[in-house]
């Protein structure tokens, strides 16, 4: 089994060397990998649904979706993230204990003694370290996890919290638990960074788990690059893959309080309503119609209102504070 430690710290570029190598190959593989700070979304989840989108803007945090099930997690140069990729189907389905085995022993080479809990987590002293999620395909599995090992855990609640009141979801929505840095329970005479973590787990797993080093080839990088920009770097992927869901806000504006209802679906704009005390000289049912069928993005929003008079419709609306009643 090859083992493969990503030089790239970017989320998107980094899910499709995933990906490519779960879908285009034949091999056997284990990779470790950090991303630069980054929610990653669950593949049946509503990303609006998942994260703060002030926090997510303000720090200039990257959203993107995966091609496995769970729930969002965060990402920062704390964090070590593994996968591995197989041909080696257990007949049961999705086995994550399995996997999950080895992260296991080495932590507990290291003096960490975590326990394997729930469906998919390895917990230390009650605290989550790990959330791991599969996923299976023509005979082949992918199962990847989380590494807590000195992340930011003030920004990962930041960044995961939303405002529930906004967004009704049908999508499955992650459940937040008590975690904790595996740095934490490591003797306090070993002194580990997240770089040293990682070459302490491919010490172990080329001495206990039969893997050698390798490398991605020019062409490898080359076609990962291509998946990463028609698939990952987009907004169609990360956003608006998302299942049905339906938006509320209701804001006081310079204009007076607004209300907006709507109903997406596939990322886009299917039915809206306006509430109000605002005053108009257009009537609000022009502004609803131009809503319809337009992406649920801040991008989009601007671009249509670049081509409406906002202020005909919310007399002494600031575009700023209308584009934030929709997110």
């Amino acid at each position: 089994m090859s083992l493969l430690t990503l030089d790239s710290t970017e989320p998107q570029f980094n899910l499709a060397a995933e990906e490519y190598i779960f879908s285009h190959t034949n091999d056997d593989a284990v990779l470790l990998w950090q991303n630069n700070n980054a929610v990653i979304i669950g593949r049946n989840q509503n990303t609006l649904a998942e994260i703060n989108k002030e926090a997510i803007e303000k720090y200039g945090i990257s959203v993107v979706r995966r091609i496995t099930g769970g729930g969002a997690v965060f990402h920062d140069l704390g964090n070590v993230n593994y996968s591995v990729i197989s041909s080696a189907l257990s007949t049961d389905g999705l086995d994550f204990e399995k996997f999950v085995s080895p992260i296991k022993n080495a932590l507990e080479s290291l003096g960490v003694k975590a326990e394997f809990s729930g469906r998919n987590d390895l917990i230390v002293n009650g605290c989550k370290i790990s959330g791991n999620a599969q996923h299976i395909s023509d005979g082949r599995i992918l199962h990847h996890g989380t590494l807590l090992f000195s992340s930011d855990l003030d920004l990962m609640s930041e960044v995961l919290r939303v405002n529930e009141n906004k967004i009704k979801s049908k999508a499955i929505q992650s459940v937040r638990s008590r975690v904790a840095n595996i740095k934490d329970f490591i003797p306090s005479e070993i002194d580990l960074t997240a770089k040293d973590f990682i070459r302490i787990l491919e010490k172990y797993l080329c001495e206990n788990y039969s893997c050698s080093k390798s490398a991605l080839t020019e062409n490898e990088l080359l076609q990962i690059n291509k998946l990463a920009e028609s698939k990952y770097r987009t907004w169609g992927w990360n956003y608006g893959n998302s299942p049905k869901y339906a938006f509320s806000s209701s804001s006081y504006l310079s204009c007076g309080t607004v209300e907006i209802q709507l109903d997406i679906s596939e990322g886009i704009i299917k039915n809206a309503a306006v509430f109000g005390d605002f005053f108009s000289v257009k009537p609000k049912e022009e502004f609803i119609s131009a809503l319809i069928g337009t992406e649920h993005s801040e991008k989009a929003l601007r671009s249509l209102f670049k081509n409406l008079d906002v202020s005909s419709f919310f007399i002494g609306v600031k575009e700023d504070e209308l584009i934030r009643c929709f997110f």
